[in-house]
């Protein structure tokens, strides 16, 4: 379960979703892109969160674009649930 991070004023990221007990972290950027991140640290996520004066651009790439234990991956981005696909009575 995906937690939004408190609402803060950016220039390049519009939104920042974190999942605590899992050390996930999804980035909202101003241009439309969206990059799902993991392993990232807990304390850092839990200061984010606590810390309403922390800039969403320092802490991304304090924690995220330069941190040498965190890694990208697309799988972390929540997606829509896919409908059930009705097939037609002759299948």
């Amino acid at each position: 379960m995906f937690l939004s991070v408190p609402k803060r004023s950016s220039s390049f990221i519009k939104d920042v979703k974190v999942n605590l007990r899992y050390g996930k972290v999804v980035t909202y950027f101003q241009d439309g892109n969206v990059y799902g991140y993991r392993n990232v640290s807990k304390r850092a996520i839990l200061n984010l969160l606590m810390n309403p004066s922390i800039s969403l651009g320092y802490w991304c790439n304090k924690n995220l674009f330069k941190s040498s234990r965190v890694r990208e991956d697309w799988r972390v981005i929540p997606q829509p649930k896919k409908e059930a696909v009705e097939l037609p009575y002759f299948i």
